[in-house]
């Protein structure tokens, strides 16, 4: 068996343990696997750096001149199938269908009767529903051979696509490095007193790490927070860090200084092994996202026995936040109802322990060697009956 994937960007660091442990596991079994990594990065991370050490499989990068937004469709195209041409895998484990190049190795596949294992990372949720676009979709889906998606809302979408409940073998194709995360934050969390004080952060945190664009929601969590520490006795204890980069920071800015909330502490974008560092100076994770198909913030912060505040429109929230348990989930479009469980985290404090212990026993169960062990089965039963 040959295993043949086709990924964006060797920047994402959460695909390097996967990717690596499907080699090892493949190459033990006598099989082979080799990655087409389309580009190094994306225009928005350009300036953070591509920690090579990670990806111990073997890959081709396709364009490492260019940031992905500037690969030509035609050329992609051209590159992808030389590439399958050269190598002639049996499967070629495809993510996603959004690509009009894909649509092109979709059709080369099943000339060569290739078979295909497709990332759907999809949820209904994500936007409005174009009925031709759905179609289309449709199409290109029923000549897949099985699709793994991103947790169970991607796997609720595919059964409106028509695609069979057979076909769709496994809803737990996410995940980030657990140990190798848990390791560094283990290891800085001895310096977190230090690092607040030198930052002059308060007792208790709320942290988001990521991009701030518009979907992020982040215009609504800095009101939210604002109001809730209004209304809480301890509200003087709490701060906000705001971890990333973005075009929406100016605007954010001057959101803070209208209210005149001066409990939100910036930090600038770092290495994904740096990122472990801002967690240790938090106590709560939110993600208050409009919508994403999944959210890794929330999977970091569970490896970290964090507490979480999730959207209910992340696709983390349905299969990693049991409310009341590890954390809570909440309408992004109800500002009211997100100021009331900031509020009740600012209220609570003592039960921060036993929540992060419950966030940990969940996220146990998305490892790397799990997520892994199912592509594999994936992979052979694809191999074995197409």
């Amino acid at each position: 068996m040959k295993v043949l994937a086709i990924h964006n960007i060797l920047w994402s660091h959460y695909k390097a343990k996967i990717f690596t442990e499907l080699h090892q596991r493949l190459r033990k079994e006598g099989n082979d696997f080799f990655v087409l990594q389309l580009a190094f990065s994306e225009l928005s991370r350009l300036g953070l750096k591509t920690d090579l050490s990670i990806h111990t499989y073997p890959y081709e990068v396709l364009f490492p001149d260019k940031a992905i937004e500037h690969i030509g469709h035609v050329e992609k195209t051209q590159k992808l199938l030389a590439a399958l041409r050269h190598h002639r895998p049996g499967i070629v484990y495809l993510n996603g269908y959004y690509d009009p190049s894909y649509w092109f190795v979709l059709a080369y596949c099943k000339i060569k009767k290739i078979r295909v294992v497709l990332d759907f990372e999809s949820s209904e949720i994500s936007r409005r529903r174009v009925w031709w676009k759905e179609e289309m979709k449709k199409a290109f889906l029923s000549q897949c051979n099985a699709l793994v998606c991103l947790g169970q809302k991607a796997a609720e979408y595919a059964l409106k696509l028509d695609v069979k409940r057979e076909r769709i073998l496994s809803t737990k194709n996410v995940g980030v490095d657990n140990d190798a995360l848990l390791e560094i934050y283990t290891r800085e969390l001895l310096l977190r007193e230090h690092r607040k004080a030198e930052t002059g952060l308060p007792r208790y945190n709320f942290l988001y790490a990521g991009r701030f664009v518009e979907r992020k929601n982040l215009d609504m969590f800095i009101r939210a927070f604002h109001e809730a520490k209004s209304f809480s006795a301890r509200g003087t204890e709490w701060g906000l860090i705001l971890s990333g980069e973005g075009n929406q920071k100016p605007r954010l800015q001057e959101l803070i200084d209208s209210l005149g909330c001066e409990s939100v502490h910036w930090m600038e974008p770092c290495e994904w092994y740096e990122v472990p560092i801002r967690y240790t100076l938090a106590d709560i994770a939110v993600l208050p996202s409009t919508f994403e198909p999944f959210g890794f913030l929330t999977n970091e912060a569970m490896v970290y026995s964090m507490p979480v505040l999730v959207s209910e429109r992340c696709g983390s929230a349905a299969d990693l936040v049991i409310d009341g348990l590890n954390g809570f989930r909440f309408d992004p479009s109800n500002q009211p109802d997100f100021t009331s469980k900031l509020l009740w985290f600012m209220d609570h404090p003592e039960k921060f322990r036993q929540m992060g212990s419950n966030g940990k026993v969940i996220i146990d169960q998305w490892s790397p060697e799990i997520i892994t062990e199912e592509l594999i089965q994936s992979f052979h039963k694809v191999a074995a009956h197409g």
